[in-house]
């Protein structure tokens, strides 16, 4: 076929007769010419066209956006350092139980002491003298004389040693307080469930971000194959246009630079896969360099938003809900210290037994026990509980405040990402169109340029502009990719829920089957 379309072009140039049966092989090599030089611009353009993208070489399945961010979710230590708050909580819940619960204990003690104090009171006859008392009849006096040797010098006591066991049992009841703790822990329950059902969006959405990005990155790696395909044509033209005296050395020279320069960086887009890869291997808990595949099945959602229900859903995430659930605790919270200056019970009991012996001490009459029931009325406590509670009405009024702002903050974020959502899609039309129609300009200033009805710089422009339509289909793509994820977790629902899927969101009546065609 070089032999053929070699003479074509000289016979073109040079208007020199033909080699012979030249009518017939002109015809061929017209015909092959216009083959080569109008390739099939799908195969030539397609991006990314393999079924697996391998993002770092190694054994191992590819994995579909849904497996990858199952992965993510699954072993992704910031969800799992959540997942342990909820723990936490629990174990704060029953402390919250414990306000309003009995402790009950037993106790058993031994001791052994020597105590003469009772003999060396002189009151009961101990001491030096227990003989008389001044102004006292003297039959009393001479009754305590006698009364006095009973009792033993202080010398003479014995140690003694007793037992003691014991149930021992303690109640502070306060209901108010009991309420107000239990509640709070109860909504702290649910406030860490709402924080963590939002960790788990923004998770995903990491998740997704970064699937994207690998995508992204082997488009860039395949749109830099493709340009180095045409710049390689390109430089054959210009060769042999040389060799036919119809192109300079500078010509040829310029075309062996273009290509020069785009082999390093389609050394750096293999870098950023490989990077894109440890990116997501790092989010799923992995060594940053282990293998890692994902399925290049991809779909850009074209569902039309409605912008009224979107505001309406965006006070609904979970973050915004947890914001509400804080609020409350504060509520519950100020009524447990209220209830700190409110009257309230205690119960207090105790039972046992006290024996000389182990062995006499659960003997009949051996036994004790005790109850109380005490009512306190608080009167002052150095205005620590209005204080207390002073603070706790502000802090809520405070965090009311900061949570309507973050509504705000909410609505204005969904409208921002959906405003760049629908920009992003608009953008993504375009540059397919931009792309199909650079693609035309360059085949057609090719087939110029091998007739002699072109120079090579209309190529070189041509090659430009089409490897720049190729980078912002990319980026467009990506764009709306990432938005089209960010957009579901503004709303509040994971990245990987479909638009359609979300109540009310998507307008109803229009079809979106003819953009999805398209993709």
């Amino acid at each position: 076929l070089s032999r053929v379309r070699n003479d074509y072009l000289r016979h073109l140039y040079n208007r020199r007769p033909l080699h012979p049966c030249g009518s017939c092989r002109g015809v061929v090599a017209l015909a092959c010419l216009l083959a080569m030089a109008v390739p099939a611009a799908g195969q030539r353009d397609a991006v990314a066209d393999s079924a697996v993208i391998v993002a770092r070489p190694g054994p191992g399945s590819p994995l579909d956006l849904q497996a990858a961010a199952a992965e993510v979710i699954r072993a992704n230590p910031g969800l799992n350092a959540e997942r342990l708050k909820r723990k936490e909580l629990e174990g704060q819940m029953d402390q919250a139980l414990s306000t309003g619960l009995p402790t009950l204990d037993i106790t058993g003690d031994w001791s052994r002491g020597r105590d003469p104090s009772f003999a060396l009171d002189s009151t009961f006859g101990g001491g030096d003298t227990f003989t008389s008392i001044p102004g006292a009849d003297p039959w009393f006096n001479d009754f305590l004389g006698g009364f006095g040797s009973l009792i033993p010098a202080p010398d003479a006591i014995p140690a003694q040693t007793f037992w003691h066991t014991n149930l021992n049992l303690n109640w502070t009841i306060k209901p108010t307080k009991v309420l107000g703790a239990v509640g709070a822990a109860r909504l702290g329950i649910e406030r860490q469930e709402a924080g963590l059902s939002h960790a788990v969006n923004q998770t995903a959405e990491q998740a997704v971000t970064a699937y994207f990005t690998i995508v992204q990155a082997s488009e860039r790696v395949a749109a830099l194959r493709a340009q180095i395909a045409d710049q390689e044509e390109l430089l054959s033209t210009v060769r042999m246009r040389h060799d036919l005296g119809l192109a300079t050395s500078l010509d040829t020279l310029q075309a062996a630079v273009s290509l020069a320069n785009t082999i390093p960086r389609l050394t750096v887009a293999k870098s950023g896969l490989r990077n894109a890869g440890s990116r997501l291997n790092v989010l799923m808990g992995r060594r940053p360099d282990s293998p890692l595949a994902i399925v290049n099945r991809v779909e850009v959602e074209w569902d039309p938003v409605d912008e009224t229900a979107a505001l309406g859903l965006a006070p609904q995430r979970p973050n915004l809900v947890a914001g509400a659930r804080f609020v409350e605790i504060l509520r519950r919270n100020r009524q447990a210290q209220q209830a700190d200056h409110r009257p309230y019970l205690s119960v207090y009991g105790t039972y046992g037994y006290v024996g000389r012996t182990t062995d006499t001490l659960f003997d009949h009459g051996h036994d004790t026990w005790r109850a109380a029931v005490t009512l306190n009325i608080p009167v002052f406590d150095g205005l620590l509980t209005r204080g207390l509670v002073n603070e706790t009405k502000v802090r809520i009024r405070r965090t009311e405040a900061e949570l309507d702002a973050q509504r705000s903050e909410a609505e204005l974020e969904v409208l921002e990402i959906l405003g760049d959502l629908q920009s992003s899609r608009e953008v993504l039309e375009a540059t397919r169109l931009n792309l199909a129609r650079s693609r035309d300009v360059l085949d057609e200033s090719m087939l110029r340029l091998k007739l002699g009805k072109a120079g090579y710089l209309d190529v070189l422009v041509a090659q430009t502009n089409l490897a720049q339509a190729r980078a912002a289909l990319i980026d467009a793509r990506y764009d709306v990719l990432s938005r089209t994820a960010a957009f579901k977790r503004a709303l509040g629902f994971s990245p990987l829920q479909p638009l359609n899927s979300i109540p009310g969101l998507v307008n109803a009546g229009t079809n979106p089957e003819t953009k999805m065609s398209e993709q």
